[in-house]
């Protein structure tokens, strides 16, 4: 009986991804010098939005809003000069497939949406608009959220003028 009770939490924990269980409550006023992928998602679920991916090897955190725009949270500068978790944060919308990109375009949309960065790989034809948050000295949770919500609601703008459809 004991063994039964084993193998089944045994193989539970290994279906459950580790950060599943971590807790992932959003606190606006707790402020962050680091981050791991749980207080990605916390940020994630603050605002209502669908937890698509989270890697397990890396600091990233997939998300989709309820309609249907992508987006990527990746921590960066992890675990560098002595401090855990991840001191910066790129947040990314991409699209494949995009056409009418010029280079005059994504400097346009680059001036335009001067708060978030454009481009454009061809080699992989996606088109991406990023905004990246220093986490130095620390800034809340309610502001890196903010950051978040200032290119998901700029990107879909800077798209229509980098594919010229504006």
């Amino acid at each position: 009986m004991t063994f039964k009770f084993v193998a089944a939490a045994a193989i539970a924990a290994a279906v459950i991804p580790a950060p599943a269980l971590a807790e992932t409550t959003y606190n606006p006023d707790r402020i962050v010098k680091s981050v791991e992928n749980d207080d990605l998602v916390a940020i994630v679920k603050s605002l209502d939005h669908e937890v698509v991916q989270i890697a397990d090897d890396s600091r990233l955190v997939g998300a989709k809003e309820k309609d249907g725009l992508s987006y990527i949270l990746i921590g960066t500068a992890c675990d560098a000069n002595g401090v855990s978790g991840c001191q910066g944060v790129n947040m990314q919308v991409r699209w494949n497939g995009s056409s009418g990109i010029t280079d005059a375009n994504l400097a346009e949309a680059n001036l335009e949406y001067a708060a978030i960065t454009s481009w454009y790989l061809a080699d992989t034809d996606s088109l991406g608009f990023s905004r990246y948050v220093v986490l130095d000295y620390g800034i809340t949770m309610a502001n890196l959220r903010e950051n978040l919500k200032v290119l998901l609601a700029v990107a879909p703008r800077a798209k229509a003028i980098a594919t010229g459809s504006n």
